[in-house]
């Protein structure tokens, strides 16, 4: 086994047990200590060039206490007892005079699921040289700009290893060590007078083999799809179908609807569904979402949460039925059910209702033939790779900016267009104007994936 962290692993535990302890003595009736302890290295570019490189090492740790159905929280990046006691004080002190809730919960969480992957720790990451660091920077700076035409604004690459736990008062105590590479850029395309948008991309991995290439790859098919910007023209204003790449799809529907799935707002009556909808038809029978946890490859990855409940892949909706919601222990309680694995957060904060890792499942044609489908049935059309605007949580009306947008006519990409606005509704594109999606997925930014997708009912404005 790995010892790397051996002591730092020790030094955390060590902090925890004794908030936990000084939190009892102080009057809890019950506490929950998060932990982190991290040190990454980073180096960041702007304007073309090198910016900065950074080193950082350090804990934090969240103490959340209940006292007679009172919550209170206090965090601090201290491992000194006198400071662990004037915390667990403090945390106590916050609870007496917080108001009651009888949906505040801490719970005995039970073991991992068996079947979940069970280490995300690669030791020849954690060993990465500053200098291999500086290598990799320099060559995703030098792939990027082998195009003149092309514009870095802003990026980094870090390294990071960190060592997570959760334990509380009633026994739960779980743990995870893990290594992630990151790396990004911001850029825009310029040739003469014409000047795209900004546009970006981020990738992780959490192993070293092939990094580098992977590097040199995503920035290579980065630098491509920002200068296919450069060749712009004039939209038409219509209302009909409209296509939407992977990352448009996550941007405006698939975030929009973790809102809807979560149990807080099923709790406080904000979401579009209720109780009563699970099991039943509220989209398109084609539309089926999962959230994945256990994808080792994807940022959102997690064997369990941020209160210690094990994860497990979990079908939000299958055929169209919405199948089960997002809880966090919080909202299970005031629902009556049980936890989903879903409370999310870091020490620095109590936990929050969201996603780990949302999959939409294919379609039953490919790209090129519902582009086909999608020419012979409209002509002309908006394909949307990304979006700038908002999705009304309550109502899903969305309306916003079409970016780096392509118009096709009878099959073909013609150019890019500026200043095209969309609108249109979140459910009803899901549901009865669904036209149809792709086999093909892409996962966006090292987490959510899904295919393309075609709606009707949607408003495309042209700027003048």
């Amino acid at each position: 086994m790995v010892q790397s962290f051996k002591k730092e692993r020790q030094q955390l535990e060590d902090a925890g047990s004794k908030l936990l302890s000084h939190a009892i003595q102080a009057g809890a009736g019950s506490a929950e200590i998060c932990g982190l302890y991290r040190q990454s290295t980073k180096i960041t570019l702007e304007k073309q060039d090198y910016h900065l490189a950074s080193s950082d090492e350090g804990t934090q740790l969240g103490l959340r206490v209940l006292c007679d159905g009172r919550m209170g929280f206090t965090s601090c990046n201290s491992l000194e007892v006198k400071d662990l006691k004037e915390i667990a004080l403090r945390a106590v002190e916050i609870a007496r005079f917080s108001p009651r809730n009888p949906n505040f919960v801490l719970l005995a969480a039970a073991n991992n699921a068996k079947e979940a992957p069970q280490a995300i720790w690669d030791e020849s990451l954690h060993q990465i040289s500053l200098q291999t660091q500086k290598d990799w920077v320099k060559w995703m700076v030098e792939e990027a700009l082998k195009d003149t035409r092309f514009r870095l604004s802003d990026g980094h690459l870090s390294l990071g290893s960190s060592l997570f736990l959760i334990a509380n008062s009633l026994g739960t105590h779980k743990t995870e060590k893990e290594t992630v590479a990151s790396w990004s850029l911001m850029g825009m395309g310029v040739e003469g007078e014409k000047i795209t948008s900004f546009d970006y991309f981020s990738e992780i991995s959490r192993t070293a083999p092939g990094i580098q290439d992977r590097i040199v790859a995503s920035t290579r098919r980065f630098r491509n799809s920002v200068l296919e910007n450069l060749k712009t023209g004039p939209a038409k204003s219509y209302k009909g179908l409209v296509a939407f790449s992977p990352r448009a799809v996550t941007d405006i529907f698939l975030n929009a609807l973790a809102y809807h799935l979560s149990g807080r707002s099923v709790v406080e009556k904000t979401g579009r569904w209720s109780l009563r909808d699970l099991n039943s038809r509220v989209l398109d029978p084609r539309f089926n979402l999962n959230d994945q946890p256990w994808l080792t490859d994807r940022s959102g990855f997690a064997a369990f949460d941020r209160e210690g409940t094990p994860t497990h892949p979990l079908p939000l909706f299958h055929q169209g039925e919405l199948k089960s919601f997002l809880l966090d222990q919080y909202s299970a309680k005031a629902l009556e059910l049980h936890s989903t694995g879903h409370g999310l957060g870091t020490p620095g904060s109590t936990p929050t209702v969201g996603t780990h890792c949302l999959v939409l499942s294919p379609g039953d044609e490919t790209w090129d033939s519902l582009k086909k489908r999608l020419a012979a049935e409209q002509g002309r059309y908006l394909l949307v790779h990304r979006y700038s605007g908002q999705v009304d949580s309550v109502t899903g009306d969305f309306s916003g900016v079409a970016k780096g947008a392509e118009w096709w006519d009878q099959g073909k990409h013609v150019y890019n267009v500026k200043e095209t606005l969309i609108s249109g509704n979140l459910f009803e594109v899901l549901s009865k104007d669904l036209f149809g999606m792709s086999r093909e997925t892409e996962v966006i930014d090292s987490n959510d994936s899904s295919p393309y997708l075609v709606a009707n009912g949607v408003s495309v404005t042209a700027g003048q």
